[in-house]
């Protein structure tokens, strides 16, 4: 019986109400730190989010009609910031896309500039966190004189079922931000930025 009532509180929760809920797109960053590579630079790097980047709000759909509201940005600059220190010496966020004397002082080879895009939905008429999550990330670096020296594109996608996500209501968006992250360590990793001699 008691059982029973813990479900109905549950679900009078998450039933929808016509609302913008919010959630976060925050992957873990232990998983991230554990996703080790094979290669590191001994390069220094910045990134580069700008601050009408890191306070921009998404409102997407979620289940039964409402909708789930996060920063992308925002949610996500540690794990850019925990993706880089993977593959590179140091890692600064910069103050500009391209700021000459920071990059000097710093030893900075490459800034890197993420862009993210985001999808949601829900398989599910009764609750509203979302069981879908897509997260496109494209990533472009510059060197110090402010030329776009690599780019690449990675799409990471989440999924979780009520039973997974009725204790952690951002969990597919979790799930799709590390996805996406893990794919662009990869590609980092692996690009000319890193293995050229």
């Amino acid at each position: 019986m008691f059982n029973y009532l813990k479900l109905i509180a549950l679900s009078s929760l998450l039933l929808v109400g016509g609302c913008a809920h919010n959630i976060q797109m925050t992957p873990s960053i232990d998983n991230l730190r554990n996703n080790a590579v094979k290669t590191k630079s001994e390069l220094n790097v910045g990134y580069y989010i700008s601050a009408e980047d890191m306070a921009r709000a998404v409102t997407s759909p979620g289940g039964g009609g409402d909708k789930v509201t996060y920063f992308p940005y925002k949610d996500t600059e540690a794990a850019l910031n925990t993706v880089l220190s993977q593959i590179f010496q140091k890692v600064y966020a910069a103050p500009a896309l391209t700021d000459s004397s920071f990059m000097a002082q710093k030893q900075i080879a490459y800034v890197f500039k993420p862009q993210i895009t985001t999808t949601s939905s829900s398989a599910s008429a009764f609750t509203w966190p979302p069981t879908d999550f897509t997260v496109t990330l494209f990533c472009s670096a510059v060197d110090a004189s402010g030329q776009e020296v690599w780019k690449d594109q990675v799409t990471g996608q989440g999924h979780s079922e009520f039973s997974e996500f009725k204790s952690d209501f951002s969990l597919t968006a979790r799930r799709a931000a590390e996805d996406a992250f893990k794919k662009l360590q990869e590609k980092i990793a692996n690009s000319s930025l890193v293995l050229k001699k």
